[in-house]
């Protein structure tokens, strides 16, 4: 669990970790990233009302590292043959979600992963849906590429597939570790709901620019070091489609480089004449739309 300004989640968080039922230890490895607000003084609180030293591995940050570096650091500090993820901001809602996922790896040594549904709830709203109508029970490493099938908080992998050269400066941490995971197994969905996933309706366009958002192309170069046999270009093209789409502001440069990857991936991901004539349309449509964004 990594948290950074949950003041108002981070108990639930916990509580809903230690509600969990199953026939075998586990342990919390949470990691403050610097938090400005009582956040720390919150966790402190609880560990030792509820005397949890031993349950639950706190480390406070000094001076904030960011997402992806706090993510890198927390997995490394865990023991477990297992890595469950949950956000400081996020819940479980199913005290049997870790039985669930520890009893199907331990049966299905062909898998390297496990998620299950989830419960999107907007901040300031009374809105909520079920992150997907539709699940497919297993996915393969193509089948990450474009869209999300499943929430950061429900998901499960095994320690031994994660590598410490897990690239720091990511934006995009979760799909990386989703694509890493694949890479040494399938990846099992369940239908079960086992968690909320609170959302702010604002999104992320509000907030980054394409230099946050143009980081991400370490993913395909990264992913590639441990499997060769996926569509990297319809990787490629994802992520230059995102740094088009979610940057509040593009800058020049980042833009010539996210269109002409875009056209470029799109006429290569597809094997048939008609195919990338459509492709090719869809990119030009998508790089006029956004022409406006584009800042000096």
């Amino acid at each position: 669990m990594i948290t950074y300004g949950h003041e108002n989640y981070i108990q639930q968080a916990i509580e809903s970790v230690l509600k969990q039922d199953c026939d075998f230890d586990f342990e919390i490895v949470l990691s403050n990233d610097c938090s400005p607000d009582s956040t720390d003084s919150i966790i402190v609180d609880f560990i030792n009302e509820n005397k949890l030293v031993g349950k639950i591995k706190y480390f406070s940050q000094k001076e904030n590292i960011g997402i992806t570096p706090n993510f890198v650091f927390a997995v490394q500090q865990c023991s477990g043959e297992y890595i469950a993820v949950l956000d400081g901001d996020d819940y479980w809602t199913d005290p049997l979600k870790l039985q669930k996922q520890v009893d199907f790896l331990e049966a299905h040594n062909d898998f390297s992963g496990i998620a299950t549904n989830s419960l999107v709830k907007y901040e300031g709203s009374t809105k909520e849906h079920l992150f997907k109508s539709k699940l497919k029970s297993k996915l393969q490493t193509n089948d990450l590429l474009e869209s999300r099938h499943f929430h950061t908080a429900t998901f499960m992998f095994r320690k031994a597939v994660f590598k410490n050269d897990f690239p720091k400066k990511v934006l995009s941490a979760d799909r990386t570790l989703f694509l890493l995971v694949s890479c040494f197994g399938s990846i099992k969905l369940l239908e079960d709901v086992t968690a909320v996933y609170r959302k702010n309706e604002g999104g992320i366009s509000r907030q980054v620019t394409s230099k946050q958002m143009k980081l991400d192309y370490v993913i395909a170069k990264y992913i590639k070091n441990y499997n060769t046999d996926f569509n990297i270009y319809k990787l490629k093209s994802f992520i230059s489609k995102t740094v088009l789409d979610y940057s509040h502001k593009i800058y020049f440069l980042d833009f010539a480089k996210a269109s002409s990857l875009l056209l470029y991936s799109n006429f290569r991901k597809k094997n048939n004449v008609y195919g990338k004539i459509k492709s090719i349309k869809h990119s030009m449509k998508l790089v006029v739309n956004n022409f406006t964004k584009i800042r000096l």
